[in-house]
């Protein structure tokens, strides 16, 4: 139907002005990564504030360990040092103080002496500094790196003694780290000088309130089919040249209370190469620990008229690796100590292992067996 002259439009109404907000001012994209940042920021405050750290005793002073040489590596990563003990570095010259140690959860309700004080390490006034690194020495008032870097134990318990020495640590930061955090304090951890951060290792070992030993490359019988690795203890080489060998090895750590092999069933057989080894060790103010690699190792009657701690092994816990095998050599080394008072048993880290480890560890209070570092066992 055709529109009249009084059919008109309705005027429209005018929108009122467009109100421009604060943020309207700025692009789409930027406002899209502000907010961005913001989540961020507060993922990362939630997670720092659910990070714990449980302390014994009184407050201290926040973790330092000194790292030196080729282990400042280690401080990229590889081992982390990690806060679940505090210990005070001691700068040069001051008095040596004790500091407590925390141990891991894994061991808080086993370790025999919990609050415990361990000496910071490495202690100037035990050390011997060369151009190529620090060496241990015994100190102007006598004391011996071995005792004074030992995890206290109170050599008065009258119970049967029970050591267990891990080796083969420092290669597989996996492995490492278990033995590190699942075992209590009491256990004594041995690291391989080929590790290329082995101090570190040493260092976060005694941040757990473990003891340490350093596993020194010796001569196989089958050498060079077996190769232990780069400056190996061999007997066709000249005293000198070996003892340069064994500087070089204790110069990848500090902290340590000695030295052991799992290689040398030649070298520890030879009466001619093993006594300069032990008179260094003396001199040094160090103990060792005969694994028995061989069956007639000389270590054990060389090191005491050498006047050397030695400790010697009493058990491989590892040589069947089932579960079942495991717990009868743990029974055995139990039973083994309480005949003679002392028993050390030695394995791998191997997650059986340690598996079958901690349950018998916890037990062994109960059965009235107490469970000691290695330097509690020497001779």
């Amino acid at each position: 139907m055709p529109s009249s002259p009084n059919d008109e439009k309705e005027p429209e109404l005018p929108l009122p002005p467009r109100r421009e907000t604060f943020l309207a001012r700025y692009p789409r994209h930027l406002k899209i990564g502000a907010v961005a940042a913001l989540l961020v920021v507060a993922v990362l405050i939630f997670s720092l504030s659910d990070h714990k750290v449980v302390r014994t005793g009184p407050a201290t002073t926040p973790i330092a360990v000194a790292i030196h040489g080729q282990d400042a590596k280690a401080a990229l990563g590889n081992p982390s040092l990690t806060t679940n003990a505090f210990q005070i570095a001691r700068s040069a010259g001051s008095d040596a103080s004790a500091v407590p140690v925390t141990t891991t959860a894994g061991g808080s309700d086993v370790a025999e002496n919990e609050n415990v004080f361990m000496t910071p390490a490495p202690d100037p006034n035990l050390s011997e500094d060369t151009p190529q690194g620090s060496l241990p020495r015994v100190g102007e008032d006598g004391r011996q790196p071995w005792q004074a870097y030992a995890r206290p134990f109170n050599t008065a318990d009258k119970r049967p003694r029970v050591s267990i020495v891990v080796v083969d640590l420092g290669l597989s930061r996996v492995a490492s780290d278990a033995a590190i955090d699942r075992l209590p304090p009491n256990v004594t951890l041995a690291f391989d000088v080929q590790s290329p951060v082995v101090g570190a290792w040493c260092a976060r070992a005694r941040q757990a309130g473990h003891e340490t030993l350093l596993m020194v490359p010796m001569e196989p019988f089958d050498y060079p089919r077996s190769d232990p690795g780069p400056n190996t203890l061999l007997s066709n080489l000249p005293n000198s040249d070996n003892l340069q060998r064994l500087q070089w090895a204790l110069r990848q750590g500090t902290g340590y209370v000695g030295i052991t092999t799992l290689s040398g069933s030649r070298f520890t057989t030879d009466p001619d190469k093993i006594k300069p080894i032990l008179e260094e060790l003396r001199r040094r103010g160090l103990m060792i620990f005969d694994a028995r690699v061989a069956p007639h190792s000389a270590i054990a009657d060389l090191a005491h008229d050498a006047h050397v701690a030695v400790a010697v092994e009493t058990q491989r816990i590892d040589q069947n690796l089932a579960p079942a095998a495991i717990d009868t050599a743990l029974n055995q080394l139990e039973q083994t100590a309480r005949l003679t008072c002392h028993a050390v048993g030695m394995a791998a880290p191997l997650p059986v292992v340690l598996d079958r480890l901690g349950p018998w560890i916890k037990q062994l209070r109960q059965d009235g067996v107490a469970l000691a570092p290695l330097s509690a066992m020497t001779q």
